[in-house]
């Protein structure tokens, strides 16, 4: 036996021990207690919470009428928590089964130190009921939402389209994508020691802020109509491009705008950049001949001519300034200024053009707006080229502007300067937003802004000098294939050589031939035009291959909009 003392030393060395323990115990229980309270208060959240985000609804984008070209549906994707996976060989090999997935990929993607990874996005119902099934600890369903397009390529290079999160990337979806997008909410739910689910009526919970909608000012009929006749006349002629853009001339409403080659924003992984450009406002070309009827309204403008004036067009061949120019529709000798555009002489034009001076015409030429962006609400649109007048040549670019050439417009910006001839003579800002609206339904904001940007053309010389003259390019001149028995087409045909790569001669074998309309003539509702980049198969003058199409998007639409067809068509009927 030990004797007393030795007793008494343990039992000391003992107590001081325990006293120790429990001192430092108690700092312990004080630190977690008093400083890091906070800390496994948020452990304890995280092993017996779980935040659960309440996705929100992407807005739908409508045209004019109400029809959906842009929604969202809700969707099943499957996500894994590696850290609750008991066996990842197991898991990775039956969700590559029913998901039809790698499972070597799968098991790399498992053994990653996170705490979330995507298996797959957008599952169909069949693969998300044979999941849930499996009740695999670790695996979980997440619904999201998912953006579809229910008309296909309709429309397509005004939507744009989304990345698998639902994020604007072209089109109206980038342009609008902070107004289309919503707020996910989320809510709290609580978890037993097996992380089962506990049912709570207090369970915290904001409910998720859903995308306003945007109305468009496009008419999905016309754009149909528009798409199906340039479809027709892409196949026809086999160009590198093609483009049509309908606009009310009246308000700058854009009511169809496309361009070929074409895409389906469902599937635009599948096409090349190329085919997913909208062309109507990212590329430019030199018009040609339809920049005439502004010219000479500019020339009318200055009282320079009348339309019954005479001048001599040297019977197609003339040398004007040391520059030879050739009238491509036949060689003609006295025109009237009229005939002049009808017949679409150049020669006339040169020497018209000539009467109005490099000054004027470039003052008459910059209120347009030519060279700028006209502000329509898509990403990505340029200005065109037009040069600043101490560019110009002293000889050579009143001519060549008078023809259409040395000045570079984009589709949608030359429509817009047009349609100041069919509504009187306003430039008007064109626009293909009408407006957003709530979850409700309740317009939220108008984008349509009726105020014109400026006047540039006198009204008589707009509606009773070229809208005459105009009505006769399509009667008697180079438009006649957009002659319409149903209504009175006024218009103007383009055929434009392109300048080389090198920006040299242009090219005698790559041209644009264009057309641009508007109907009914002494009452218009629409302006159509309607460009053909390199067409091939032996044709390539506007009122040739553009024209037919105008017309048939004209006479189209303005039945569909129940515009009566004039008196004449009846009495024939």
């Amino acid at each position: 036996m030990l004797p007393l003392k030795k007793h008494k030393f343990l039992a000391n060395i003992a107590g001081v021990f325990l006293i120790m323990a429990f001192i430092t115990l108690a700092v312990h229980l004080g630190r977690i207690q008093l400083v890091d309270h906070e800390k496994y208060i948020k452990l304890a959240k995280a092993q017996q919470c779980k935040k659960i985000e309440l996705p929100a609804r992407r807005g739908s984008i409508q045209d004019r009428n109400g029809i959906k070209l842009a929604e969202s549906l809700q969707v099943g994707s499957v996500y894994v928590d590696p850290a609750e996976v008991e066996d990842i060989s197991t898991v990775a090999y039956q969700l590559s089964k029913l998901l039809k997935l790698n499972s070597s990929k799968l098991i790399k993607q498992l053994n990653r130190d996170r705490r979330f990874v995507w298996i797959k996005r957008m599952v169909s119902d069949v693969e998300l009921n044979a999941v849930a099934k499996l009740s695999l600890k670790g695996v979980y369903i997440k619904h999201e939402y998912h953006r579809f397009y229910p008309n296909q390529q309709l429309a397509s290079h005004i939507l744009g389209f989304t990345d698998v999160d639902e994020k604007g990337l072209e089109g109206v979806e980038l342009s609008f994508d902070s107004v289309l997008s919503g707020k996910p909410g989320y809510k709290l739910i609580n978890r037993d020691a097996l992380q089962r689910q506990i049912i709570t009526l207090d369970a915290e919970e904001q409910l998720p802020k859903h995308g306003d909608h945007v109305v468009l000012t496009i008419d999905a009929n016309i754009q149909r109509f528009a798409e199906e006749e340039l479809e027709i006349a892409y196949k026809k002629w086999a160009p590198t491009s093609a483009t049509a853009v309908v606009m009310d001339p009246m308000t700058g409403e854009v009511l169809a705008m496309c361009n070929y080659p074409t895409y389906d924003p469902n599937h635009f992984k599948k096409y090349p950049a190329g085919s997913r450009r909208n062309l109507a406002i990212t590329d430019c070309y030199e018009p040609g001949s339809v920049m005439k009827p502004i010219v000479i309204s500019g020339i009318f403008e200055q009282g320079l001519v009348k339309p019954d004036d005479v001048l001599f067009c040297n019977n197609g061949v003339c040398e004007i300034e040391g520059r030879i120019l050739h009238d491509t529709h036949g060689g003609h000798g006295n025109l009237t200024v009229s005939e002049i555009v009808a017949y679409s002489s150049n020669i006339g034009m040169a020497k018209l053009g000539l009467l109005m001076g490099n000054e004027k015409m470039y003052e008459y030429l910059k209120q347009f707006n030519f060279g700028e962006k006209t502000g329509i609400e898509l990403p990505g649109e340029i200005g065109g080229i037009f040069r600043p007048l101490k560019q110009w040549s002293k000889k050579y670019s009143l001519i060549s502007i008078s023809i259409g050439h040395e000045i570079a417009v984009t589709p949608l910006q030359f429509v817009a300067a047009f349609c100041s001839i069919p509504n009187g003579g306003l430039l008007l800002e064109p626009t293909i937003i009408k407006s957003t609206m709530n979850n409700d339904g309740k317009t939220k904001e108008e984008f349509q802004s009726l105020q014109p940007v400026r006047r540039v053309i006198n009204a008589n010389v707009a509606r009773n000098i070229m809208n005459p003259i105009l009505m006769k390019v399509v009667t008697e001149g180079t438009g006649k294939n957009a002659n319409l028995l149903e209504y009175d087409v006024a218009g103007k045909t383009g055929t434009s050589q392109k300048a080389g790569s090198d920006g040299g001669r242009y090219s005698h074998e790559k041209y644009v031939g264009s057309f641009i309309a508007y109907a009914p003539a002494e009452h218009p509702r629409i302006c159509v035009l309607v460009m053909i980049n390199e067409p091939q198969n032996g044709a390539y003058y506007g009122g040739t291959i553009a024209a037919p199409v105008v017309g048939e998007i004209i006479k189209r639409s303005l039945l569909y909009l129940g515009v009566e067809p004039s008196k004449f068509q009846i009495a024939m009927q």
